[in-house]
């Protein structure tokens, strides 16, 4: 199987708003926040909470912008770019007590599954930016790569799957606020699979 084209990804600038920091710190951390649902909510709900959000779709990136203006939020870092790259480039590890990764594509056809991106591999990248005790949350509507971020996530020392393998409410998510899309989709009466992940104290680094 062909891996993520990685060295690709690499020469691509990466963008930051409102200004790249001179220390890269947050306290909640999300990979992917499309239409930024999640995001502006829970950052307006929590001004002392600083959020970081890694966006990889350039048109994406900067729609978020005047979203954020908008709203006249302080405590929001996005950045343009890859989160293989972003995250070991200029986050040290055990930085953020939350990580949401919410509806990434899950690439349902084998011969598209390089591109997915909750690895084995990328979850313990999570991981390790994560502090002792933090939680890691991922939701899809893809039973299919539920069952995969499970079995991948199974894999990674010191991560404890807190659900049954998974949520089918919101209930066991902090700071969260259902996306336009997860509304849409549950009208329609798809299942929503929430999981969360917490690193124990005998995890690595």
């Amino acid at each position: 199987m062909r891996e993520f084209p990685i060295e690709h990804e690499l020469k691509k600038e990466t963008l930051f708003y409102p200004s790249r920091p001179e220390q890269f710190a947050g306290d909640v951390l999300e990979v992917g926040p499309g239409r930024g649902d999640f995001l502006l909510a829970a950052a307006q709900n929590l001004p002392a909470k600083r959020f970081v959000a890694i966006e990889l779709g350039k048109r994406r990136y900067f729609r978020l912008i005047p979203r954020i203006e908008k709203r006249g939020l302080t405590n929001v870092l996005l950045i343009h770019g890859n989160a293989r790259i972003v995250l070991p480039r200029f986050f040290s590890p055990r930085t953020f007590e939350k990580i949401y990764v919410l509806f990434p594509d899950p690439w349902p056809k084998k011969r598209h599954f390089p591109h997915r991106l909750m690895t084995v591999e990328f979850i313990t990248l999570l991981a390790e930016k994560l502090k002792i005790g933090g939680d890691l949350f991922f939701a899809t509507d893809f039973r299919p790569y539920a069952d995969w971020v499970v079995e991948n996530a199974r894999q990674v020392d010191g991560l404890t799957n807190l659900g049954a393998p998974e949520f089918t409410t919101i209930d066991d998510f902090e700071y969260y606020s259902p996306t336009f899309y997860e509304q849409k989709w549950r009208g329609e009466g798809r299942e929503i699979y929430y999981m969360r992940f917490r690193k124990s104290e005998t995890a690595f680094p």
